[in-house]
């Protein structure tokens, strides 16, 4: 079953992005950022195919909680809203505070409300665990698979030569193919194939990978939470987690791990909830169904992406042409002033 959220229209809208107007000021406490009125903007425009203006409208919960009444609805408009704090670094605290209120209003108090209130408490751990819960499917296996196959890694013990040769062979294929992307996805990005022993990222990673390559985004930051909201919606997983740890890392600068590069100003409103809306429009949940890619390989990839209902507009990687790295380059040769040497890890 896919999220009510998206189902959602008429007067019920505005009582939405009112909802979120709160969240994102404190209730009219705070400022009203710049990148918090695109976001309300590029929300209404692309969950729920309206335009609305967020300045004509107030930022009191109060006067419009009432008028939502499904308690489905409820949690996956928090859930919405969880990100808005976490989008620019002034007001963070209240911001996280009016998220507070409004799902205690409604008696949502899951685990990911919960994460992200600890983050705005400097307290990182439960935001990222729930982000690995939910990208389960999205990894392939478990959290304890994935540090046992970073551990294996680490000393060199998960080569497989069979693996290796078999994506090797992904190179002859035909352009245009999905087998051929999948090789140039790891080539543009200059990243080992899976199957190469040491290669942590590529041998524990690559259905996260052949994600990318079916919704048609590189591994730019951009493309990395266009990845996560398009997935979003296609799950009947909540990715909520897992996106305010994303635009941490990418919008906030505050890094997972000291070895993981973080970013900031790489939230792009209009690029990530058209990808959602992408997400929602297709015909096949391969987040959640286990598919085959691997006899898919010969097959050409817009044939694939048609079949499962993807389209191809509002994709980063639209022809063979365009290098799955993005126009920023392989991740490790990337240089930008928003590229930060040092992530915060103020946490506990």
């Amino acid at each position: 079953m896919k999220k009510k959220i998206f189902d959602l229209r008429g007067s019920s809208v505005r009582s939405v992005i009112q909802l979120l107007k709160g969240v994102a000021t404190d209730e009219g406490r705070v400022p009203f950022h710049e990148i918090h009125r695109n976001t309300l903007v590029a929300i209404a425009e692309h969950i729920f195919e309206t335009s609305v203006d967020p300045d004509e409208l107030d930022s009191d919960f109060a006067s419009v909680q009432s008028d939502i009444e499904d308690n489905e609805l409820r949690h996956e408009i928090t859930h919405m809203a969880s990100v808005l704090p976490y989008l620019e670094p002034d007001s963070m605290t209240p911001r996280a505070g009016a998220l507070e209120r409004l799902a205690s209003s409604w008696g949502v108090a899951d685990v990911t409300i919960k994460g992200a209130m600890d983050f705005a408490r400097n307290k990182k751990t439960l935001i990222y665990l729930d982000s690995f819960r939910t990208n389960i499917p999205e990894m392939g296996h478990g959290l304890l698979s994935l540090y046992w196959g970073f551990f294996k890694s680490g000393i060199h013990r998960d080569g497989d030569a069979k693996r290796l040769a078999r994506h090797e062979a992904y190179r002859s294929l035909p352009v245009g193919t999905l087998g051929h992307a999948f090789a140039a996805y790891y080539d543009d990005n200059k990243f080992p194939l899976p199957g190469t022993a040491g290669a942590a990222f590529s041998n524990n990673l690559s259905l996260h990978d052949i994600h990318h390559i079916l919704a048609g985004y590189d591994t730019s930051p951009s493309g990395e939470l266009c990845v996560y909201a398009f997935d979003g919606a296609l799950s009947r997983r909540d990715y909520s987690s897992a996106l305010v740890g994303s635009v941490a890392q990418y919008q906030l600068g505050y890094a997972r791990y000291t070895d993981t590069p973080s970013w900031r100003n790489q939230f792009d409103p209009e690029m990530i909830y058209r990808a959602a809306e992408r997400g929602h429009g297709c015909r096949v949940n391969y987040v959640d169904q286990s598919i085959d890619f691997y006899s898919l390989r010969d097959e050409p990839l817009a044939e694939v992406r048609e079949r499962f209902g993807i389209d191809p507009e509002g994709a980063l990687v639209r022809t063979p042409a365009d290098p799955w790295c993005g126009p920023l380059g392989p991740p490790d040769e990337r240089e930008n002033p928003n590229l930060l040497d040092e992530g915060i890890q103020s946490f506990e």
